[in-house]
């Protein structure tokens, strides 16, 4: 490959073009590991190993996803990745701070009000007995106050992360700010270990480093060492921080916690075979539930857009718990009821999941070029669409609550740029 080939497949590696190919090519492992050791591990059947149906469907779906991310761009051609520098009204420093303090503020005090509520939460962490806590969170289900303040950082930290590039910022406010940050991402730490909610902390550290791996880029300093190092220590990143939530959980054993990080990932696809080839249904599948948890469940939207009562939804905490008994119908480990993202849209559209997919490619080309040109929606909204592509064996989070949350920043920081920034 050429030097100017090289650069493209580079500057494209954090695009939903780089990421989808990365998600497929672990959905192909999967698909190749022989029946006997995934069976050792999980106690299940492996009912994905070259299975035809899987194969098809997965791959009609990320060419779909391609194909609507192509023809966006086609449409709409973004340009390359520019520095593009800002100036502020009030001095810059206090323009990225503010927002920051405030975020961390509302984080730490949920926080508190959660450990208040549940006496002894700290207890039952310190006695490694986590999944009790999991539990808890699950009942609340979308309307977990600290849920919904945890994504509302997140989105903040992005953007200062990003805007932090973009002002003329003398070596002590620098400082100043990256220790914000550091202090913001550790209020997402804490809030995250207190739900045992290790997506939380999936979501900001993935937004992080596609925002890094841009900036590199933007500073003509990415290259394939940087591109393979940083890869393998965000993987690393992953598995660790994936490993430790199971250990509070109570999975300490060896063999345990490899069939728990089998069962969150690789097991997604084994029920997403069940699915294409009926041997698997959930009991609420075709309502459009499994499409948006904020349209299917958020109570706070039903008071406003009546989505619930038209599609007539049940509980969250009912359409959960049906899927564990779903899952044990169909012969495979109840515990574990995620068939990924493109096995949840298969529940509600059938084989018609290639269009959905489609049309989630062309918002993530809009998000793409919006990040690319350094505007505020890219720049909060882009590292969420990311995390979801890289994520599609987990659930189908693109439309799932955090994206309402950080919607809603783009509303607030758009509010506040457009009062703070010099046009």
């Amino acid at each position: 490959m050429n030097r100017d080939g090289q650069k493209r497949v580079l500057s494209n590696i954090v695009s939903p073009y780089g990421l989808a190919v990365i998600s497929y090519v672990l959905f192909l492992f999967a698909w190749l590991i022989p029946p006997s050791v995934y069976t050792n591990y999980m106690q299940e059947r492996d009912l994905m190993f070259l299975d035809p149906a899987t194969f098809l469907f997965y791959t009609l779906c990320v060419a779909a996803f391609i194909l609507g991310v192509f023809l966006w761009g086609s449409l709409f051609p973004s340009a390359p990745v520019a520095k593009r520098m800002l100036e502020t009204i009030v001095p810059p420093v206090l323009f990225v701070w503010v927002p920051l303090t405030i975020g961390i503020a509302l984080t730490v005090i949920y926080s508190v009000l959660f450990i208040k509520s549940n006496p002894t939460l700290v207890l039952t962490l310190l006695a490694l007995q986590g999944s009790e806590i999991k539990e808890m969170a699950a009942l609340l289900g979308t309307e977990n106050k600290l849920a919904l303040v945890t994504p509302f950082l997140t989105g903040i930290i992005w953007w200062a992360a990003w805007r932090y590039g973009q002002l003329d910022l003398k070596k002590m406010q620098r400082r100043l700010l990256k220790f914000t940050l550091v202090l913001a991402i550790f209020s997402v730490i804490v809030a995250a270990t207190l739900t045992l909610s290790r997506s939380e902390l999936m979501i900001v550290i993935s937004g992080l480093s596609v925002l890094l791996v841009l900036r590199r880029d933007e500073q003509g300093r990415l290259d394939a060492r940087f591109v393979a190092r940083f890869g393998i220590a965000f993987g690393v990143l992953i598995v660790f921080l994936f490993l430790s939530f199971a250990f509070l959980r109570g999975s300490q054993a060896p063999d345990v916690l490899i069939c728990q990080f089998l069962g969150y990932t690789f097991a997604s696809y084994n029920r997403l075979a069940a699915m294409v080839n009926d041997g698997l249904r959930y009991p609420f599948a075709g309502h459009g539930i499994y499409l948006s948890s904020v349209i299917a469940f958020s109570q706070s939207l039903g008071h406003v857009l009546p989505f619930r009562e038209a599609m007539g939804s049940p509980e969250y905490l009912e359409v959960w718990g049906s899927q564990f008994g779903a899952v044990s119908r169909a012969g495979l480990s109840e515990g574990l009821i995620w068939s990924g993202a493109f096995g949840y849209i298969f529940s509600d559209v059938g084989w018609f999941a290639p269009l959905v997919l489609f049309g989630y490619g062309l918002l993530c080309g809009f998000l793409w070029n919006a990040m690319r040109a350094g505007k505020l929606l890219g720049v909060v909204l882009y590292p969420w669409c990311a995390f979801c592509i890289l994520f599609w064996f987990g659930t189908n989070y693109l439309l799932d609550t955090p994206s309402s949350i950080l919607v809603l920043d783009v509303m607030i920081l758009s509010v506040y740029e457009r009062l703070l920034l010099k046009i």
